[in-house]
């Protein structure tokens, strides 16, 4: 029931004058009966003159003598603890004669000493205050302070006045005081820039290590003789006329001279097919490219006399450098192979290899011809004459949407004096993925490498912070390499295992309201501040972290669809806004009416501009970055933050500004 207002002049007039006029006193007795005037004013009498005489309308209602603030309504040095500035106040309420009653809640602004200061003059509320609805007497009546009255981390004071729809109470309830809660997010931003230019993904791609190849046996093999079989050989048959067994092996590692050799050789001008591999002493991998380095092949010729070795054996070696280029719109792709010489004993006379290129997947994977730079044959009296560098092609032939695919490299080494020995490995951290399903263009990714993935901060700052902001405080950071917690993308329906739409995630964290607009334009912090000077038709929207697109998405059921995080609406994400303060400064704030995070939670919700949100992604990560590195259906990616480097997510109160000022 509203109440019905009178003219400012009425407002502050107390209660006993109202009824000394009404009762046809004058003045002086009027004046005569009142106490000394309430420095903060009288209760205001909102709802016009008492109706009845004093003798026909009872007795007075009365304010109960202890009133409260929250949520959480719990005290703190006599202090009420309110979780949000949209405080609900509350006070209890009797009437002698058992009628119904309401309260008028007036705040006030505290001083330094804590002391009742300015009045808080409520937005379009007539005379600045509350009014509660009617309850039974001895009920509680309650008022919710609405947005926008209220300042975080600020202590006010409160008190209420009844009315019973006759009579006013003449005096005020005791004093109350609450503090809101204070800002648990401010991180601080530039404006966004339209022209910022595009991101050049592939500039934060990082080589990722992988295991060293593996040998396998070459069938036939001889045991070596008076060798271990555990130590790894693949030996052929004894020569009959010199008594040398030949044996060949690779062991992970080289000496720092064979790196050096092998750094100097990679930069004396010879063509090279992945640049970044003389910085590297073990094996490496990109998307799109791979080093498989830092080994050894071996080849030994083991004396032997009447069937036992008699201790002497011939040792050869070479340093291994192998690169592999592939392409993302292409089936084709090329590898290298890089042989320095370490050693080749005299007695050998000379060592020939024979290298076999093989792509383990013969009905859709052809082999091109073999190219070399350097003859493959070195001999003992000169063994570091020469480099040898190899080339070959291989292109997949798509039978189905996607095939795995292994490298697998042959050498076989022998000489005038010791018979064939072959070794063969495969590095099984660059097994290739070809596929058509990314694109209907054919294309071949290292998938077992897992790409990161960089927002554009200039561009868009505020969705840049959110989702900085939920990946470092949140117990399951999305994303993060640093918690070794991936992303897993999530493509179109058709193209993901469990058929899921991933605009039914984004539904569930950011609802469409029942016109179809926004969530955020009904529900989202009325300080969200959008561009139309960027973009005319700019309107709030809801951004979300963990993408939509993604297995991590809160909005993502769990079970078989295989969400890792679900939830059953955006509610029971943090909340957060993106907002201007002034011209060139922008903020993420928390939203303030709600309740503060608990940093439990295991999504993000953030309102802010249309254009900022969709710019975000959209096209950038479709084409960019998805599309790019082929990711398909559960495939691991990384999301990173560079500018957001020196900010500490440790702490309760998250505040940074970014960039580093």
């Amino acid at each position: 029931m509203k109440r019905t207002r009178i003219g400012t002049a009425l407002r502050c007039m107390a209660a006993g004058a109202v009824l000394a006029v009404l009762a046809g006193a004058g003045p002086a007795s009027a004046a005569g009966s009142q106490k000394a005037p309430d420095p903060l004013g009288a209760p205001p009498q909102v709802h016009g003159p008492e109706v009845k005489s004093l003798a026909a309308a009872g007795g007075r209602p009365v304010s109960g003598k202890s009133p409260s603030a929250g949520p959480t309504f719990t005290q703190v040095g006599g202090v009420w603890q309110v979780n949000r500035t949209m405080a609900v106040l509350s006070n209890t309420v009797t009437d002698p004669d058992g009628d119904k009653a309401d309260l008028t809640f007036a705040v006030y602004t505290t001083d330094a000493f804590g002391n009742p200061d300015k009045q808080v003059m409520i937005k379009d509320e007539p005379y600045g205050v509350l009014v509660s609805g009617y309850v039974n007497s001895g009920g509680t009546a309650k008022v919710t302070v609405p947005d926008g009255n209220l300042k975080p981390g600020t202590t006010y004071a409160f008190r209420t006045s009844a009315y019973d729809g006759s009579l006013y109470e003449t005096e005020w309830s005791p004093w109350a005081k609450f503090k809101t809660r204070g800002r648990a997010v401010d991180i601080k931003l530039p404006e966004p820039d339209k022209n910022a230019m595009v991101l050049n993904e592939d500039d934060f791609q990082e080589p990722q290590k992988i295991a060293q190849p593996t040998m396998a046996v070459v069938p036939p093999t001889v045991p070596p003789t008076g060798l271990r079989a555990a130590s790894g050989w693949n030996c052929g048959k004894v020569n009959s006329k010199t008594g040398i067994q030949p044996c060949s092996r690779i062991v992970p590692g080289v000496s720092e001279n064979a790196r050096q050799s092998l750094i100097k050789q990679a930069s004396s001008g010879l063509p090279h097919l992945v640049d970044w591999c003389e910085t590297y002493a073990d094996s490496h991998i990109k998307r799109y490219e791979a080093c498989i380095s830092g080994f050894t092949y071996e080849y030994q010729g083991i004396v032997v006399k009447d069937g036992k070795p008699t201790g002497e054996v011939l040792n050869a070696s070479w340093a291994v450098g192998q690169e592999v280029k592939l392409s993302g719109t292409s089936g084709t792709f090329t590898q290298q192979l890089i042989l320095v010489p370490l050693e080749v004993d005299p007695k050998f006379v000379s060592v020939t290899l024979d290298v076999e290129f093989d792509c383990l997947m013969a009905d859709d994977c052809s082999n091109g011809p073999q190219s070399w730079d350097g003859a493959l044959e070195w001999t003992g009296a000169d063994p570091f004459s020469h480099t040898a560098i190899g080339k070959i092609g291989h292109t997949w032939t798509p039978t189905d949407n996607t095939d795995l695919l292994d490298l697998s490299t042959k050498i076989t080494a022998y000489s005038p004096v010791a018979n064939p020995a072959a070794t063969r490995w495969q590095a099984d951290g660059a097994q290739i993925r070809c596929d058509t399903i990314s694109s209907t263009t054919p294309g071949c990714a290292f998938y077992k490498y897992i790409p990161t993935w960089v927002m554009n901060f200039k561009k868009t700052p505020p969705a840049v912070a959110h989702a900085w902001l939920i990946q470092s405080k949140l117990p399951n950071h999305p994303g993060s390499k640093a918690a070794t917690k991936p992303m897993f993308f999530l493509p179109a329906a058709d193209k993901n295992a469990p058929g899921r739409d991933p605009n039914k995630n984004r539904d569930v964290i950011c609802p469409k309201n029942s016109d179809g607009t926004s969530w955020a334009g009904k529900y989202g912090n009325p300080r969200t501040t959008t561009v139309p000077e960027i973009s005319a038709s700019d309107k709030m929207s809801c951004d979300e972290f963990a993408y939509a697109s993604s297995y991590n998405s809160g909005g993502m059921p769990g079970g078989i669809i295989g969400g890792m995080n679900p939830v059953a609406s955006g509610d029971e994400c943090v909340q957060t806004y993106a907002t201007r303060a002034t011209q060139g400064e922008w903020h993420l704030y928390d939203d303030e009416r709600l309740a503060g995070p608990t940093w439990s939670e295991v999504c993000g919700r953030s309102a802010m501009s249309g254009w900022i949100n969709s710019t975000s992604m959209g096209g950038a990560f479709s084409s960019g970055f998805s599309g790019k590195y082929r990711l398909l259906d559960k495939d691991p990616y990384w999301v990173d933050f560079p500018e957001f480097g020196h900010c500490d997510a440790s702490k309760a109160t998250v505040t940074c500004t970014v960039p580093k000022p």
